[in-house]
């Protein structure tokens, strides 16, 4: 299994490594360390009789620090350099990367949650999940990741729609027995006059439901939480996940035509702003 993780150069980039890092030690996976090239944009400078060489010699030195940055964390490791293709986005030369390598997961930091909504949504994150079909591991900020190799915690949240049941198809190379444990949340807007029990009560089935979906011999969890109107669903998420000692969350996009809208405005942008863990954001698909 292999975790694709990428950069960009910059010191804020990787700050989703070592978490990655940490999803590849729990389930013995492979991290690929890669850095798109544009070849114009970063060859341009470069003095060479032709923009082969000077592509050549950039990825020389973009993978010789690729791989002193693997060893500076202690991370065993690949890298690679895609080259963006002329007309096309970064985001399609790492969905090419990411089928290349097979991963399971992309992982790229938000850069920070002072520019997330630039950064993440509507930009490299969301096209890969557009264009790859892959779960995507994202961060806000620089947090450090839990060390060891233990089983990997994952919250994956549910609103009790349709469309959140697709996030198992994104995550089923991710629920591995043994390696994955995983507690399935879902907050509960209080109605009036309603106790937290009784909208616990509401929730609770459809949690039981959605265990059939998880792959045999991974534990799970079932919690439902209960939450005045006025309350934050990401800030209950957020908590909650806290409390449990999760490394990640995982939620589902929900959205198809209009993905770029409902992601921008979901619960999840919330969630990786707020978390200080990672997000895993999956695209959501028409389910049974």
């Amino acid at each position: 299994m292999n975790i694709l993780v990428c950069t960009d150069g910059s010191t804020g980039s990787l700050a989703i490594l070592p978490h990655a890092a940490r999803l590849a030690r729990a389930l013995g996976a492979r991290i690929v360390l890669s850095r798109v090239l544009d070849p114009r944009v970063d060859a341009g400078d470069t003095v060479t009789p032709r923009l082969e060489d000077a592509v050549a010699r950039v990825k020389d030195e973009w993978s010789d620090w690729l791989r002193q940055t693997l060893a500076r964390e202690g991370i065993e490791g690949e890298v690679l350099i895609p080259e963006r293709e002329w007309g096309k986005e970064i985001a399609d030369a790492i969905s090419d990367a990411a089928e290349e390598t097979s991963a399971a997961i992309v992982a790229v930091s938000s850069r920070g949650a002072g520019a997330i909504r630039h950064a993440l949504f509507g930009s490299v994150a969301l096209g890969i999940i557009s264009r790859a079909d892959l779960p995507v591991l994202t961060l806000a900020g620089s947090h450090p990741a839990k060390a060891g190799a233990g089983t990997y915690h994952i919250v994956i949240t549910s609103d009790g729609s349709p469309d959140s049941r697709s996030i198992f198809g994104g995550l089923e190379k991710l629920l591995v027995p043994g390696k994955t444990r995983v507690t399935l949340l879902e907050v509960v807007t209080m109605k009036a006059q309603e106790t937290e029990a009784e909208a616990q009560a509401r929730a609770l089935p459809y949690l039981e439901s959605l265990r059939s979906r998880i792959p045999g011999g991974v534990e799970v969890a079932i919690v439902a939480k209960a939450a005045p109107a006025s309350s934050r669903v990401d800030s209950v998420i957020v908590q909650a996940a806290k409390e449990f000692g999760a490394d990640a969350i995982a939620s589902s996009t929900h959205g198809h035509s209009a993905r770029r809208h409902l992601v921008a405005g979901s619960t999840a942008l919330g969630m990786v702003e707020k978390a200080g863990m990672p997000v895993i954001l999956v695209k959501s698909q028409p389910v049974d």
